[in-house]
C-alpha cells in the first residue's frame, strides 16, 4: 500500500510547539492518570473548527452576486467555483480544518491509551466510548470534506484520508491514505465499539458531548452516507423513541418575542442554540470568521450569500409542496415559523434571504466564534426518512415529513394581519409524485432554474418513480431545514447533482452561468491542503 506523509505538527497545534514534540506521547499520557483528567482532555477535543462556509459556498444554495464585489477572501471565490483552495491560513480554510481534526484525533487517541494504562476499568468506560465516538467523528468530517463519497462500485480504489489510531512523536510520520472503503470500516469500527458504552450520567453539560442522542444521530447520518439504510433506520428510531411530535423542535416558539425578544438575526441564533432545547442534541462552539464575512450578515455587501434568486426559485420562496403558489410578494416568508431575514436595499450588492442560526461570540482578542449545532432530532427525523424510502417503507416516511411540515410550517397564510387561507401540512405519497411531476427537472441556465434535479446516486433510483419523487421531497425538505449549515453540499456529493453557479451581472440584475460544476465531476471533492500536498500525500484527481 501506498505511503504517505501526514504533518503530524498540524495536530499539535496549540498543545506544543514543533520543536517539543518528541516529548509529547508518553510524557503526556502519563500525566493523564485519573479518570477525572481523562474526562477534561476529552472536554477538549471536539474539533474547534467547521466545514460549515466552505461547503455551503461550494453548494447550490449560494449565488454569486457580482464579481465587483469588494473585499472577499480569495478562499470563498475558489471554494465558489469549486477551483484549487490556496492556503492563506484563514480560520475558515482547508488548513485549519484538516489540522484541528486531526488534533481531535489525537486527543482521543491519547484519552484511549491512558484508559489502557489505567486498567480499562467499568469506570472508564463511558470515557472509552466518547473517546471512540469522537475519533470517528473526526474522522467522517474529513472524509466527507477531503475524499469522495461511499460508493460500492469504488470506494475500495477510491483515495481515504488517514486513520489515525496511536499518538505519534516524531513531527512527519508514514501513514497510509487508504481508500474510502477502509475509512468507513474504520469509522463503524469505532461506532459500534463506542455507541454502547455511552452514558449522559457521565457529562456535568451533556449537550457538549457526545450524549446518547447525540452519538446515535451520528451514526445515523454515517450508516445514511455508508447506504446501510437498516442501520441508518435502527440508529435514527433510538434518537427518536416517543412521542416524535414532542422531540421536534418548536418552531412556533420563534414567533413569541418572551423566548427571542425582538426579532433580530443574532437573537433568534441565541434562541436557536439554546442548550436547554431538547431537539438541539448537541452543540458545538468554533472558531469562524462566516460572521464577519458577510455571508451571513444582510447589512452589508456581500458577493457569495443565498439571495433571493435562490430563494425564490429554489428554497424558501419557490413552490413547494407546502406552498405550491409561492403566495404573495413575500414569496410565502412568512409560511415559516422560523422567518428568515430579508434584505434587498440599501446597496448595490446587498441581496440576502438569511436564517438566524449562528450566534456572534468573540472567542479572543482576535478571533469570533460562533455555536454550530451539528445534530437535531428534525435532521435525523429526515435521515430516518429516506432510511424508509430506501427500505420501500414509502408510507413511513410520508408520515415523518409530516411530523416535519406540521412542526415547521404554519397551518395558515396571513395577508396584513388577517388570516387568508389555511395551509395544508399533511400529504400523501401520491400528493407529492403529483406535485414533482408538475416540475420540470432544473437545466444550467437562469431561465431553467428549479428545485427539482436530475439525480445520479450511485445506486439505483428511477426517474418518474414514486421512490424519486419522495428522494427530490426529502432532500428540498432538508435543503431547506439545514440551509446555512453545509449539509445541502454532502447532498450534491451524494446524488451528484449538478450545480451551475449563477452570477449576477450588469446593471439589469440579469444573471448568467460562468461555471458548472457537473454530475460527477472531480472538483466536487475539495483537493488536500497545500501543505500537506507539499509533504508529499497523494493529490486528489482532478
Amino acid at each position: 500500500m501506498k505511503k504517505i506523509l501526514l504533518l503530524i505538527g498540524m495536530i499539535a497545534i496549540g498543545l506544543t510547539s514543533c520543536n517539543k514534540l518528541d516529548e509529547l506521547s508518553d510524557n503526556r499520557v502519563e500525566q493523564i492518570d485519573t479518570p477525572e483528567k481523562i474526562k477534561n482532555i476529552l472536554t477538549s477535543a471536539y474539533p474547534k473548527t467547521t466545514n460549515t462556509y466552505i461547503t455551503e459556498l461550494a453548494s447550490d444554495n449560494i449565488a454569486d452576486n457580482g464579481a465587483n464585489v469588494p473585499g472577499i477572501p480569495f478562499f470563498a471565490i475558489e471554494a465558489a467555483y469549486w477551483k484549487p483552495i490556496k492556503e492563506y491560513w484563514d480560520t475558515d480554510g482547508l488548513h485549519n480544518f484538516w489540522q484541528y481534526h486531526y488534533e481531535s484525533v489525537s486527543l482521543a487517541n491519547e484519552a484511549l491509551q491512558a484508559i489502557e494504562k489505567l486498567g480499562n476499568t467499568q469506570e472508564l468506560q463511558p470515557a472509552k466510548g466518547e473517546a471512540l465516538l469522537i475519533r470517528a467523528y473526526a474522522h467522517f468530517c474529513l472524509v466527507t470534506t477531503f475524499s469522495k463519497m461511499y460508493n460500492p462500485h469504488t470506494s475500495n480504489t477510491d483515495l481515504g484520508i488517514p486513520y489515525a489510531k496511536t499518538i505519534e512523536e516524531n513531527l512527519i510520520v508514514k501513514y497510509p491514505r487508504g481508500t474510502v472503503a477502509q475509512v468507513y470500516q474504520q469509522i463503524e469500527s469505532d461506532l459500534e465499539t463506542g455507541l454502547p458504552l455511552i452514558e449522559d450520567r457521565y457529562y456535568q453539560l451533556p449537550k457538549y458531548h457526545f450524549n446518547k442522542k447525540a452519538a446515535y444521530a451520528f451514526a445515523a447520518r454515517f450508516y445514511l452516507y455508508y447506504q446501510k439504510w437498516q442501520k441508518a433506520l435502527d440508529a435514527a428510531n433510538v434518537v427518536l423513541s416517543g412521542d416524535v411530535s414532542e422531540l421536534l423542535r418548536n418552531w412556533k416558539a420563534f414567533r413569541d418575542g418572551a423566548n427571542v425578544g425582538s426579532s433580530t438575526k443574532n437573537n433568534f441564533a441565541m434562541y436557536y442554540t439554546k442548550e436547554s432545547i431538547g431537539a438541539n442534541l448537541m452543540l458545538q462552539p468554533t472558531f469562524t470568521n462566516m460572521l464577519e464575512a458577510y455571508y451571513l450578515d444582510e447589512l452589508y455587501d456581500a458577493r457569495f450569500t443565498h439571495n433571493t434568486f435562490v430563494a425564490n426559485n429554489q428554497t424558501l420562496g419557490t413552490k413547494n409542496l407546502w406552498d405550491q403558489d409561492a403566495f404573495n410578494a413575500n414569496n410565502g416568508y412568512p409560511l415559516y415559523w422560523f422567518t428568515p431575514f430579508v434584505n434587498t436595499t440599501g446597496g448595490k450588492y446587498i441581496d440576502i434571504v438569511n436564517v438566524g442560526k449562528f450566534p456572534r461570540f468573540r472567542r479572543s482578542s482576535s478571533n469570533y466564534g460562533t455555536i454550530i449545532v451539528p445534530f437535531t432530532t428534525d435532521e435525523t427525523l429526515l435521515v430516518r426518512a429516506e432510511a424508509k424510502v430506501m427500505l420501500s417503507d414509502l408510507q413511513g416516511a410520508m408520515d415523518d415529513l409530516n411530523l416535519w411540515t406540521k412542526a415547521y410550517i404554519t397551518d395558515y397564510k396571513e395577508q396584513n394581519g388577517v388570516r387568508t387561507a389555511h395551509i395544508n401540512t399533511g400529504f400523501t405519497i401520491q400528493n407529492v409524485k403529483d406535485f414533482y411531476d408538475s416540475i420540470d427537472y432544473a437545466t444550467n441556465t437562469p431561465e431553467g432554474v428549479t428545485q427539482k434535479k436530475h439525480l445520479h446516486p450511485s445506486f439505483t433510483l428511477v426517474e418518474g418513480s414514486d421512490q424519486e419523487a419522495m428522494i427530490q421531497y426529502i432532500l428540498q425538505c432538508r435543503r431547506v431545514l439545514t440551509l446555512g449549515e453545509g449539509l445541502r453540499w454532502q447532498d450534491v456529493r451524494r446524488y451528484n447533482i449538478e450545480v451551475p453557479r449563477y452570477q449576477k451581472y450588469g446593471n439589469s440584475g440579469a444573471y448568467q452561468v460562468p461555471d458548472i460544476l457537473t454530475s460527477g465531476d472531480n472538483r466536487n471533492t475539495f483537493q488536500l491542503p497545500d501543505e500537506v500536498l507539499g509533504a508529499g500525500m497523494e493529490p486528489n484527481p482532478r
